[in-house]
């Protein structure tokens, strides 16, 4: 009797345990990874933050870089969370930025990527900085279906590989060398001669950033019939002494340097032109020719120096946002520095990603790529910080509307200087650090 009573009581049971399953009673559903969990799982409470995940090359050669990408994401943390209330639309939820060392090897970046997707619930990607690293990103967004916006990455192929969660703000490559070579007879101008009788020297990096800017420069300038004497890539991992390289420009008699360089290999290149007594106008490529490293490893020597770049913290796009100063102010605040290349680019694009989640009101991964698709500068607020242009291309991501800018370091920080409805600042004669008259 005993052991029939006791049958009877486990069907009962499992029976009570399937109609609460059917009903919902028994728990959400376990989401997938790249979601977040869907209309079954359990509502999300006040205090669940809605999670980021920030890759970026926080060791190796380009550590420096990494440096200032975790910088920006601790600046949108400390603004979301202290100044905005979280995210409003979500109940005040906070936002949580998870930054993930990539490393500086692209070959090695796809691991610790996989890992961190595997284990956290993220809605949005930021990064990375590095276009040869984002480019192995992009395939794995893809597959977990997580919007991913690169921040600085300026190599126009990440928008080309069909991936469609992937989102590139910067200016690319692509708008760099046409900012360059204008600036360069902007320049020629204002010192009285042609611009076709400068000798330029082209050298960089020979990875997908590097390769990327040379091949541009190399095209456009041909196109504009202006005079390469010399075109030079080296090996970032074995580049120790610029001494060979800038003897080779000098008796290439090169009176303007287009260097796409990092911040290691720059050091050794303007000491070893310094010790060679060699002073062309230097117009860079970008990257590490804005970053604060670049004044500490020589000092006053960066000043009058110039460089392309898509962004630089002063222009008049920054200056005209009350709410960018405001976490201009507190990151100079708490790291001693202005917002550098890597990091502006990387703020922003968090904000791009805040706005469209209060946007929607959904931390939803495929709701916010589908909002980022929509936004553009005629609706979005953070659109217009960088410098009042852009829309994302719905099929490829890239922000068409990007324009690159010349900054130039003056006083130990660098400034926009052309063109002149991005210019913060007159532009110098590097000679003399005097405006021209």
């Amino acid at each position: 009797m005993k052991k029939r009573l006791l049958a009877l009581c486990l069907a009962l049971l499992m029976v009570v345990m399937f109609v609460a399953a059917c009903n919902g009673d028994g728990g959400g559903t376990t989401a997938q990874p790249g979601t977040t969990g869907g209309g079954d799982a359990p509502a999300a409470g006040a205090d669940d933050p809605v999670r980021f995940l920030v890759f970026a090359m926080m060791t190796g050669p380009n550590a420096e870089s990494g440096r200032q990408v975790n910088m920006a994401a601790q600046t949108a943390e400390w603004y979301i969370n202290e100044v905005l209330g979280g995210f409003p639309s979500l109940g005040g939820r906070p936002i949580e930025l998870v930054v993930i060392d990539s490393t500086s090897d692209a070959a090695q970046a796809s691991l610790p990527f996989e890992q961190a997707l595997d284990g956290g619930d993220f809605s949005v990607i930021i990064g990375n900085s590095n276009s040869s690293i984002a480019l192995v990103q992009l395939p794995i967004a893809e597959r977990y279906q997580i919007p991913m916006i690169t921040g600085a990455a300026a190599n126009i192929a990440v928008s080309q590989q069909g991936s469609t969660f992937s989102f590139q703000p910067a200016a690319t490559s692509v708008s760099f060398i046409p900012t360059q070579l204008d600036f360069l007879a902007y320049y020629a101008q204002l010192l009285g001669m042609d611009v076709m009788d400068l000798r330029l020297g082209l050298i960089y990096a020979n990875d997908a950033w590097g390769t990327d800017n040379a091949n541009n420069t190399r095209t456009q300038v041909q196109d504009r019939g202006l005079n390469l004497v010399f075109d030079q890539s080296y090996e970032v991992a074995t580049f120790t002494d610029a001494t060979p390289l800038v003897t080779a420009l000098m008796n290439a008699e090169v009176d303007v340097l287009l260097p796409s360089s990092y911040p290691s290999d720059l050091s050794l290149i303007f000491t070893a032109m310094g010790a060679l007594g060699y002073n062309p106008l230097t117009v860079g490529g970008g990257a590490a020719m804005t970053w604060p490293s670049l004044y500490v490893d020589l000092g006053d020597a960066v000043n009058g120096l110039t460089s392309v770049d898509a962004w630089v913290w002063d222009q008049t796009g920054a200056r005209e946002s009350d709410r960018w100063m405001e976490m201009n102010a507190w990151y100079e605040e708490q790291f001693g520095e202005f917002i550098p290349g890597q990091g502006g680019p990387t703020l922003y694009s968090i904000m791009l990603a805040y706005e469209a989640i209060e946007n929607i009101g959904s931390a939803d991964p495929i709701a916010i790529r589908d909002e980022l698709r929509r936004m553009d500068e005629t609706n979005s607020y953070w659109f217009n910080v960088p410098n009042g242009f852009g829309s994302f291309n719905e099929e490829t991501g890239l922000n068409e509307g990007a324009r690159a800018v010349i900054m130039q370091w003056q006083d130990g920080r660098p400034t926009a200087v052309y063109p002149a409805e991005f210019a913060a600042s007159p532009l110098l004669n590097p000679q003399t650090l005097q405006p021209f008259n």
